[in-house]
């Protein structure tokens, strides 16, 4: 199986950079970073929209396209949420807790380089480790069963204390409120509604793409509204803003380490089919949050690691996400749900003949992804002066653009006008959080976990009372339970830390 790599490596390799073939992946990437900046539109409604156009293409066009499709669609969305706190996908909203603040602080040009720099590494890190995983990589996806589903979902439930900034009573309120809020709609068990109050529009539960974007890119409008702000940096020229981009871009090699810790916990939970980036970049925010010790509490303020490490994962879960993809024809994002159906159109199918005899095909696949992610991370570089011009534009001017570009992006998303009520609603809600210094993070962190958590506990337990598995000699779910405790005796010990004292020199 190694010895067939390389060839079939170096074979994909040559089809996406051959002439004509290298169009449609900088068609495909351009496409996608269209959509992605746009609030509400997404890489997956992209492919839904192309899909009947490809119907009669030949396989490795398609192959070009869709592969930039999925490759294309990560990393513009923290564009938006560095500029203007608007999260282009759910997975953005990590990035946006830092990355908005260092652009209040006239620092765009930093975050943006640190962002693009840390989206095309962790690229890098997550084909590389797909490459290095396509022999073994039936046994990987097969180890992680609803037992070490259920303990990744309790580890990042201990990142609320982490991320509580000494508050820990109030964290543990948003997040209850947060759980609650992730019932919402059909009971597992039972598939009886609950919590909708006779609603038809609960009963799939809330949209996060609505409720990210007031949560965040509206709530940040209210208080724009009301602080009186002259620019969103507080400046009116480009020349006066501090940030370079170079600086960012040198940000992933002065913390290599947590670059490297971030792309790996992006790389493994991308390929675990259904948890998502959103749970990627969370993860690897709050081990930035934990990972930093004392200076942890400069994170939410500006702290560029809050930046690198939400990219870094958000980017290297896509070669996790085309493990189960490839190997056993199970999706590990909506991206590449999306793929598998374009695959099946076009006769492939994923498995054995995809990584046996097809290895090709698939590699073209692969090769154009990470083309599109190397891609929007240059484009977005060489943007950065224009994009960083926008945060010295006057409020007045830029806050009804902002309002209308969210609330058509809430709208599009499904085209129900209730979403722009709930964005509008949890507009006001996360407003109110901000200015009476309520954590919101929490909440976000319970709503993406709490139907996995219920989902794979429910599973778990009765799979452990029929006897078919032993929790406790599972080495990967006891690993995740160690990492569990480890987060909250290092929270506890950390919030029990006393303060140095500081004499008073002015006495």
């Amino acid at each position: 199986m190694f010895e067939s790599i390389v060839p079939a490596a170096w074979d994909g390799l040559c089809v996406v950079f051959s002439w004509p073939n290298i169009l449609y992946p900088i068609a495909g990437t351009l496409l996608a970073m269209l959509f992605s900046v746009i609030p509400g539109l997404t890489g997956a409604t992209l492919m839904a929209l192309a899909i009947p156009f490809t119907f009669h293409w030949d396989l490795v066009p398609v192959l070009l396209l869709f592969g930039a499709f999925v490759g294309g669609a990560t990393f513009m969305g923290s564009i938006t949420a560095i500029l203007f706190n608007i999260p282009g996908r759910n997975s953005n909203a990590a990035t946006l807790l830092d990355g908005y603040p260092m652009a209040q602080k006239g620092e765009a040009k930093t975050a943006i380089g640190c962002s693009a720099a840390a989206s095309a590494l962790g690229s890098s890190f997550g084909v590389l480790v797909l490459i290095l995983l396509i022999p073994v990589v039936r046994d990987v996806i097969l180890a992680f069963g609803p037992a070490e589903i259920l303990m990744m979902t309790i580890w990042g439930f201990t990142t609320l204390s982490i991320l509580s900034r000494g508050n820990v009573i109030k964290s543990l309120a948003v997040a209850g409120l947060g759980l609650l809020l992730s019932f919402i709609g059909h009971d597992p068990r039972t598939a009886e509604l609950r919590y909708t109050f006779n609603s038809l529009y609960l009963r799939d539960g809330l949209n996060l793409v609505p409720l990210f974007l007031g949560f965040f890119a509206l709530a940040e409008v209210f208080n724009l509204m009301m602080s009186g702000r002259a620019t969103i940096s507080g400046k009116t020229r480009v020349e006066q803003l501090p940030g370079k981009v170079w600086t960012g871009v040198r940000a992933c090699y002065r913390h290599a380490g947590l670059f490297l810790r971030s792309a790996t916990i992006g790389t493994v939970v991308g390929a675990i089919p259904g948890i998502g980036a959103t749970v990627a970049s969370f993860v690897a925010y709050a081990h930035a949050r934990q990972s930093a010790g004392a200076d942890g509490d400069n994170f939410g303020k500006g702290d560029i690691r809050g930046v690198l490490a939400p990219e870094a994962a958000n980017d290297a879960k896509d070669g996790g996400a085309l493990l189960p993809t490839l190997a056993f024809g199970i999706p590990g994002s909506v991206g590449t749900a999306m793929l598998l159906v374009v695959l099946n159109l076009h006769g492939v199918a994923p498995g054995r003949e995809m990584l046996g005899e097809n290895l090709n095909v698939a590699f073209v696949l692969i090769w154009a992804m990470f083309f599109s992610n190397c891609l929007t991370s240059i484009v977005g570089l060489g943007s950065v002066g224009p994009l960083t011009r926008l945060t010295t534009v006057r409020t007045d001017l830029l806050v009804p653009v902002i309002f209308a570009l969210v609330t058509v992006g809430a709208y599009i998303y499904r085209g129900v006008f209730a979403d722009v009520l709930v964005a509008v609603i949890f507009g006001f809600i996360g407003y109110l959080m901000k200015i009476l210094d309520w954590p919101r993070i929490p909440l976000l962190i319970a709503l993406v976990l709490g139907p996995l958590f219920e989902n794979s506990l429910l599973i778990t337990l009765k799979l452990q009372q029929l006897g078919t598995i032993n929790f406790w000699t599972r080495p990967i779910a006891m690993a995740l339970l160690a990492l569990s405790v480890g987060s909250l005796v290092w929270t506890y010990r950390h919030t029990r830390k006393p303060k140095n004292f500081e004499p008073n020199t002015n006495d």
